[in-house]
């Protein structure tokens, strides 16, 4: 699918520009964002939407697949013709989705980049029982991020995309493997871009967070959502190590960034796969990403318990899991290792 991609600094000041080439004349636009983004940006965005269209607005309280397919609905009844949203992961993952059950086409305005969830075709939102569930849907047809916007954003966030895109070390990996068992097919393309998201971002020589490496960031984690479309599925970005941060999710007292803990699942998976990453290590030490699981607050007996849970998840996942033996003597030692390296 054509993705219209604008990364640029300021690049919000253009939207007239842009929405007037996207938007038809007096159309019906749905913006939907939470009220404290709405606060901080709207007003830089919506008198733009007024200007082009027919404007309707929705502030989200909640990511749940049931409030998701409640937009859904209001889309279809009322004839929207976009769906706009604005802001982090639980409000683009609502439009996301809504946009996609609602066969609408949805422009992305994020003001955070914690993870490749900004392009990918994958939403994540809440069941009934608050636990999260993955779902496919479509990536955005428009997406404009705006660096000076991501420049002055949390730094956790930015810290978060960093540790999610190097996680594509390990996935690829599991994916070439998945695929000499004869468990998967091999999509060269999107493998191309998943491991050029990685290398462009190892390969940067920046070492400070500048508006360069922001956009390296950016389009690292473009790439690998760009690529998890291409290939049909999330196996390009996503391998044993979304596992375990899925067992985290499912089963820790306390659960962290999803960038976070698929960069710590990226080290203990490497160390499976028998693979050097001491290169990681420097790279996230260079930007201050703390994956120590202690400081985390992952307990030794959550993370044996995650590593041991995580298979289990998605059993039809093939992974360095299903090609090693665990037992809580190894995770122990794995799990001090952790705490002596991070």
């Amino acid at each position: 699918m054509e993705c219209i991609l604008k990364i640029e600094k300021n690049c919000w000041n253009r939207l007239d520009e842009y929405f007037s080439s996207i938007i038809q004349l007096h159309g019906k636009v749905l913006y939907v964002s939470d009220e404290n983004i709405d606060h901080l940006f709207g007003h830089r965005i919506k008198p733009i939407l007024k200007k082009h269209a027919n404007l309707k607005e929705q502030f989200v309280d909640n990511n749940t697949i049931e409030y998701a397919m409640d937009i859904a609905e209001r889309v279809i009844a009322t004839d929207i013709q976009f769906i706009v949203g604005l802001g982090g992961g639980k409000v683009l993952d609502i439009c996301k989705y809504a946009a996609y059950v609602s066969k609408t086409k949805f422009i992305s305005i994020p003001t955070i980049v914690s993870n490749d969830g900004i392009a990918s075709p994958i939403a994540v939102l809440k069941r009934q029982d608050g636990k999260p569930k993955s779902l496919g849907c479509a990536i955005p047809y428009a997406l404009f991020v705006d660096l000076e916007v991501i420049m002055k954003s949390p730094i956790k966030y930015i810290k978060a995309g960093i540790g999610d895109t190097l996680s594509n070390y390990t996935a690829l990996y599991d994916w070439k493997l998945a695929v000499k068992a004869k468990k998967e097919t091999m999509k060269d393309l999107a493998y191309l871009m998943s491991s050029t998201a990685l290398d462009t971002l190892l390969n940067c020589r920046f070492t400070q967070m500048d508006y360069p490496f922001i956009k390296s960031l950016v389009q690292s984690l473009v790439l690998s959502g760009i690529a998890m479309d291409f290939a049909g599925t999330s196996r390009p970005c996503s391998g044993a190590e979304h596992l375990f941060s899925h067992a985290l999710d499912y089963y820790s007292k306390q659960t962290n960034l999803h960038g976070l803990q698929v960069a710590l699942g990226s080290i203990v998976m490497a160390k499976l796969q028998n693979r050097k990453y001491d290169f990681l290590l420097t790279y996230l030490k260079n930007f201050d990403v703390q994956i120590n699981p202690k400081l985390l607050n992952i307990t030794k007996e959550d993370f044996i318990l995650c590593m041991n849970k995580a298979k289990s998840l998605r059993p039809d996942k093939y992974t360095i899991l299903d090609e090693v033996t665990l037992n809580d003597a190894l995770l122990s030692s794995i799990y001090d290792e952790l705490c002596e390296e991070l």
